[in-house]
């Protein structure tokens, strides 16, 4: 079978393929599975994942139990694993392997020959490395259902210190060397790099944005381990974490979200955040999303002797019996293909800066703004305003959004320029007074001096509101400025101005000195006020009307035939003539015009 990836979906011999399903640990073997085998107990797990209509598993490769010594192989490691994808074959089950596993549930295990050298600059490392993917990919070749090779899970927490350090070029070769192996030795199979959300919010150069010689991005969403001020496993911001993370990594390819779930909570949490995060990744363009993980783990040899939580993260409890995140999976896998409403391009552009998520090289240098990013979409979200992630070109929006930002470059001021130029409404908030500043020429406004304690600058005062401002989160600077060509359509309690429009060619700019997005990021605060009304108001002034009236925790994501709510509340919230349960999501039919309120 022949796997492509394009126009954000996964199609096997050509035809769309719904992926839907589960990591995979046998639960008496746990990450022993390829030495203390057990044949039945997997063809039964796989079973019964075919059954409740799952198409997918993620099975990992633990390096060194294949090549136990340098150079050597386990012939019994590769049998093993010919069996696994075989069985799964036998059970219509596609498979993602992690080639190079190393490093799993915040434990290495580890190769003992690798002896420390690098997996990504030592020679003969890479050398084992690249022999070692062929050998995999020979092995699997004739089954037909392997869907993707995932390189090496989470691969740069093997080293972090290393892997931070290393150069987007660097990663870029490692990737290429990896990915043209296993394609050679078994064509029409996809390759990722699966990685933490912090390779979105982290300066990390294993990143969506590095992403060019692979087929799939892959992204993991875990709220414990995110940035952006997550409240708890249910809060608004937590389930709205993978729709994030797949509307980021689609301005670079395809997104795949090959691990999410949530940990240290009860069972009905699980659910609720399985739910409505799985549904919402789904809803805004994921190829597709595998739960961790199957079933909780019986094993107590490593990793689980060191971290013994790590058992508990199971759909299925260690009888076998469901728990209700499982039953949450059984629905979503069931109606995958309805949520995923047929495209319509928005009207709206979050521009990513080329420095968005540049690690600070020296102390004029910002850092990385992928926070602010998150919080533009949550606010785009809560105000029902569809929109896409750009990096390239701006052309053929009504609206883009530069959000918070902290450094703008040549190219990006050029961007956002053409893009005004061109008819567009173009809304900046400055992050940074140095480097986040586009100009007086495109803004209309010019900063006259920084104003730290100032209490003028405490609120501002637009739409009828009077909003607070918080200087601190953040560590923001507060500005005076001084309008040239601009007019002042909000102001600071002191009189001066606080957002900007300016004529530009065919359209406008709307120049914010409060940092909007990056003053929201502590908890609590994105629903202290309605803050999304600002940005409804920014697209009233580009002709932009809300996609519907509804609840801001209610989010609809409306294609040409239907629309997906997804209810991120933890109350019944209405909209479109449909009642959505906390945490629970539905499917409208719509007329061919879209939504309607």
């Amino acid at each position: 079978m022949e796997y492509t990836a394009h126009t954000g979906r996964i199609h096997a011999d050509g035809r769309p393929v719904p992926v839907v399903g589960v990591n995979y640990h046998p639960s008496r073997a746990g990450c022993r599975i390829w030495r203390d085998w057990d044949a039945d107990a997997i063809r039964d797990d796989f079973a019964a994942m075919a059954g409740a209509g799952l198409t997918t598993v993620r099975l990992f490769l633990f390096w060194r139990d294949f090549e136990p010594e340098e150079g050597r192989y386990e012939p019994k490691a590769f049998a093993r694993l010919a069996e696994a994808v075989e069985i799964a074959a036998e059970h219509g089950l596609n498979c993602v392997l992690s080639v190079l596993t190393v490093f799993m549930n915040g434990q290495l295990l580890d190769p003992a020959w690798r002896d420390g050298r690098s997996l990504w600059r030592d020679p003969a490392v890479r050398d084992r490395e690249e022999a070692f993917a062929r050998r995999v990919a020979r092995t699997v070749r004739p089954y037909g259902n392997v869907l993707a090779f995932d390189l090496g899970d989470e691969i740069s927490a093997v080293d972090p210190a290393e892997a931070d350090g290393l150069s987007r070029a660097e990663v870029a070769s490692w990737y290429e060397r990896l990915a043209g192996a296993l394609r050679q030795e078994a064509p029409g199979t996809l390759v990722l790099q699966a990685d933490n959300a912090l390779s979105v919010f982290g300066p990390s150069p294993f990143s969506a944005d590095n992403a060019g010689p692979l087929d799939l991005v892959g992204v993991h969403g875990y709220p414990a381990w995110a940035a952006g001020s997550i409240e708890s496993t249910l809060s608004y911001k937590a389930t709205s974490l993978n729709a994030f993370l797949v509307r980021y990594a689609a301005a670079y390819g395809v997104p795949l979200v090959d691990e999410l779930g949530s940990y240290a909570v009860d069972e009905e949490t699980a659910a609720g955040y399985l739910a409505a995060s799985a549904a919402s990744a789904l809803a805004n363009g994921a190829s597709g999303v595998l739960a961790w993980c199957w079933q909780d783990i019986a094993s107590e040899d490593e990793p689980y002797r060191d971290r013994p939580a790590e058992r508990l993260a199971g759909l299925r409890r260690l009888d076998g019996s469901a728990k209700p995140a499982f039953d949450r999976l059984v629905r979503l896998a069931r109606s995958a293909a309805e949520l995923a409403p047929g495209p319509r391009p928005p009207r709206i552009a979050v521009c990513l800066p080329e420095r968005v998520r540049a690690r600070p090289r020296s102390y004029l240098d910002h850092g990385v703004g992928t926070v602010a990013a998150f919080y533009a979409h949550l606010l785009l979200k809560r105000g029902h305003l569809d929109h896409r992630f750009v990096v390239g070109p701006l052309d053929g929006h009504d609206l883009v959004v530069c959000p918070s930002a902290g450094q703008l470059t040549l190219t990006d001021v050029r961007r956002l320029r053409a893009a005004a130029e061109g008819g567009a409404t173009v809304y900046i908030s400055l992050g940074d007074r140095h480097h986040g500043f586009p100009g007086e020429d495109l803004t209309g406004a010019e900063i006259t001096d920084f104003a730290l304690g100032d209490p003028g600058k405490a609120s501002f005062g637009w739409l009828g509101t009077d909003w607070p401002v918080d200087w601190e989160t953040g560590g923001n600077t507060p500005v005076t400025l001084r309008t040239t060509t601009g007019r002042t359509v909000a102001a600071f309690a002191d009189g001066t101005p606080a957002i900007v429009v300016n004529p530009v060619g065919a359209g406008r700019t709307v120049f914010s000195a409060v940092p909007l997005e990056r003053i929201l990021d502590a908890p609590g605060r994105l629903e202290s006020a309605p803050w999304h009304r600002l940005y409804q108001g920014i697209a009233e002034l580009a002709g932009i009307a809300p996609e519907a009236e509804a609840d801001p925790e209610l989010e609809i994501v409306a294609g040409t035939g239907s629309a997906v709510l997804i209810n991120h509340g933890t109350t019944a919230h209405r909209a479109l003539g449909v009642t959505v349960a906390a945490k629970d999501w539905a499917v409208v039919a719509l007329p061919d015009e879209g939504a309607e309120s």
